[in-house]
């Protein structure tokens, strides 16, 4: 009896670890490919914070470091939970948005859907540049810029061109910015939503505006008393 349970055990281990094999090798089903595809996207929307796993962020620096998680990036990008961006989309525009087009993220879910290959069979087709891919958010922040505190709601009227915008919301905070201008027209700069106080960046306006001649920043905010705002201004 103890020999029959002893072999029931070993060809238990037996199918565990066969399937656990074929698991780590998932069988490749597309032509889509880290190294063509996959990593000029990481490259210019992700690296900025995942370069590696400094201050407990995940490494997706090389196809060795990212491949494991695999199937967390494809849960991650649907969602667009990643990249980080408490922008609100169709709420202004932004040059270093790292916000994932729909193409990017087809990309990334047919890549892992297909087994996240490294390379492809045959080195024909050339790398995507990162250039190619639209902006990113290594983009060189404009010189000579400065800070002017903004209430989080209410109204303001800082002197200058508006260049970007630097929010810290609390957990779940949210404001949302518009440019009032002489003429009557009402302009959507940004809704930042979702607050988390350890995200704190500078959104720069992909067109600066110019609030000389009398244009004022209007801002509201459900719980102003959780959120600060800058406008940088040059």
């Amino acid at each position: 009896m103890r020999r029959v349970f002893a072999i029931a055990i070993g060809v238990g281990v037996a199918v565990v670890l066969g399937l656990l094999r074929v698991s780590a090798h998932d069988r490749i089903t597309t032509a889509v490919t880290w190294d063509r595809e996959i990593a000029p996207i990481v490259a210019a929307r992700c690296v900025s914070c995942h370069a590696s796993r400094e201050n407990g962020a995940l490494s997706l620096a090389s196809y060795a470091a990212a491949r494991p998680w695999a199937r967390a990036i494809r849960q991650q990008v649907l969602t667009r939970q990643m990249p980080v961006w408490r922008a609100a989309r169709g709420y202004g525009e932004f040059a270093n948005d790292p916000s994932l087009s729909p193409f990017e993220i087809s990309l990334i879910v047919a890549w892992v859907d297909g087994g996240a290959p490294q390379s492809p069979p045959t080195q024909s087709a050339a790398p995507v540049a990162a250039a190619d891919l639209g902006p990113s958010s290594l983009l060189t922040p404009p010189a000579r810029t400065r800070d002017a505190a903004m209430p989080c709601d209410g109204r303001a009227t800082p002197t200058g061109t508006l260049v970007g915008l630097r929010p810290r919301l609390d957990v779940g905070g949210s404001v949302r910015i518009l440019a009032a201008v002489p003429n009557g027209e009402r302009r959507i700069l940004a809704w930042f939503r979702d607050g988390n106080p350890a995200d704190v960046g500078t959104y720069w306006l992909r067109t600066p505006l110019d609030l000389r001649g009398g244009a004022a920043l209007v801002t509201s905010s459900p719980s102003p008393e959780g959120c600060s705002l800058v406008a940088i201004l040059r």
